[in-house]
């Protein structure tokens, strides 16, 4: 597992030279904090279909698959130089657990059973455009590393959604927040 991270990172560092994906002056180091941070995510994804929205350059969804191979990813881009640089990535390490979409997040399909469905990102510009999915049942869980910041500003009906802040270490405005629904339709049995 943690070759094919390295692989994957010396990939992205390989094509970060000809296509801006991360700042060119970010270091290994600085990525593998990333890769951290993504680990310590996945233990709190439920789902059997887990969504990425704004994947990017793949440090989200892309590891999330190389960690759980038995877990459908679904990628989300709508900036085509990155959505190119995804689909290379996941050839490039035979994933075949990943499918990847030129798409934004509101204009995304969701055709998969919302009780298996964990809709996931980082850094995402809007929370509230996250919690949509949630709210109208369309995924079960939205999982997100994003900052204590928006998270205080998130206004979403709490007696459909359960939250849930997680610290990740070191980084103090940096969380991870999981929101679940917990409408009578959708509570476990």
């Amino acid at each position: 597992m943690d070759q094919s991270i390295s692989e994957y990172l010396d990939y992205l560092l390989l094509i970060n030279r000809r296509v801006n994906l991360v700042s060119r002056r970010i270091t290994r180091e600085q990525l593998n904090t990333l890769v951290s941070e993504t680990k310590r995510m996945s233990k709190e994804i439920s789902g059997r279909r887990v969504i990425d929205a704004g994947s990017g350059n793949g440090i989200l969804g892309i590891v999330l698959a190389l960690i759980n191979p038995e877990k459908d990813i679904i990628l989300l881009e709508s900036i085509e130089k990155k959505t190119n640089f995804l689909k290379s990535a996941v050839l490039h390490l035979k994933l075949p657990n990943v499918e990847v979409f030129k798409n934004r997040l509101e204009d995304f399909r969701f055709s998969y059973n919302p009780e298996k469905t964990t809709l996931v990102s980082r850094g995402f510009p809007s929370l509230q455009a996250l919690a949509e999915p949630l709210l109208s049942g369309e995924v079960n869980e939205v999982v997100a590393i994003t900052s204590l910041k928006k998270i205080e500003n998130l206004i979403i009906p709490l007696e459909k959604v359960e939250r849930t802040i997680y610290n990740i270490p070191f980084r103090d405005v940096i969380k991870i927040l999981k929101m679940e629904n917990v409408s009578r339709e959708t509570i476990k049995r």
